[in-house]
């Protein structure tokens, strides 16, 4: 029989229920599934922890995450967030990465299944507009900086002065920066936001929107493209129909980049019916893990 450890210890709170949800799936399917509350690693088939572990933190779940980590290869599952959380209600869905929490690197279990689209879009109540023609500025969406798991190690300032100087080659358009809705108040971010500041000042035509200040829909009004690093808003603007450009393979959407910096003032538009496939089949609701339909397809892949 394949065993399974889920360590609830990695996270807190009800993002606990998502893991349970996904161990009592897999009971469904034969599998021995371990609830484990504490920081003690228990030698086991399988393994899930909550997200990865961050750089630049003490706290013990996140210390326990690298023990986890360090145990265990490909046979590991990860909660990630919804890529397109902005259009949650009701119903809230989540990615189960296989191996590697980065999606470059991890099994989504993707092919061409389209059976869960139709239910999927209706949950969001997800709109698919038409690619924008128009549009004044470009929006810049930053990762929540070196803390964040999906930053590598680069500081959001740093990946932005790049990013300016390589549009600045060809486009003048004006450009907006976004700050993470995570980023918090930690000494990181208050350097990055004097970094930024700099920045502006290097620079003509580009505005900074602080934490809180406006919605992401605000931000992408008359937007003529975004540029994310692995920031999964760049997701928000594909579905809102303005082009997506991403630096990073690592970034959820990186297929559906519109082409490299050089093609901002011409942005290669592509088939987004494919996209929301990629996209249904890498994410499930807490019932679907439930009823073990993640577990059956993982089986069977």
């Amino acid at each position: 029989m394949i065993s399974l450890n889920v360590y609830l210890s990695t996270t807190g709170g009800g993002k606990r229920d998502i893991m349970r949800a996904f161990g009592d799936g897999a009971r469904k399917h034969g599998v021995e599934v371990s609830y484990v509350e504490n920081h003690n690693y228990i030698k086991s088939d399988f393994a899930m922890i909550f997200a990865h572990k961050s750089e630049g933190t003490d706290s013990p779940n996140h210390k326990f995450r690298q023990t986890v980590l360090d145990k265990h290869n490909d046979n590991i599952f990860f909660v990630d967030s919804n890529v397109l959380k902005a259009y949650e209600k009701d119903v809230r869905y989540f990615r189960f990465p296989q191996g590697s929490i980065h999606p470059h690197k991890a099994n989504y279990m993707l092919d061409e299944d389209v059976s869960r689209n139709d239910q999927i879009m209706r949950d969001l109540k997800l709109e698919i507009k038409p690619w924008r023609k128009d549009g004044k500025h470009i929006c810049l969406f930053l990762n929540r900086g070196i803390g964040g798991f999906s930053t590598f190690g680069k500081p959001c300032y740093e990946w932005a002065k790049e990013t300016i100087k390589n549009i600045r080659q060809h486009t003048d358009r004006p450009i907006l920066i976004r700050s993470h809705r995570h980023a918090g108040n930690s000494p990181q971010l208050i350097e990055d936001l004097k970094n930024l500041d700099d920045i502006m000042l290097e620079h003509k035509d580009i505005t900074h929107t602080r934490l809180g200040e406006t919605s992401i829909y605000d931000d992408l009004k008359n937007a003529w493209a975004c540029v994310v690093y692995t920031s999964t808003s760049g997701a928000v603007a594909m579905m809102e129909g303005i082009p997506m450009f991403s630096t990073h393979e690592a970034c959820f959407s990186h297929k559906w980049s519109a082409g490299k910096l050089s093609d901002i003032e011409k942005p290669i538009l592509k088939d987004r019916t494919y996209y929301i496939t990629h996209y249904t089949n890498a994410h499930w609701n807490l019932e679907e893990l439930r009823q073990g339909l993640y577990w059956e397809k993982y089986a069977a892949s």
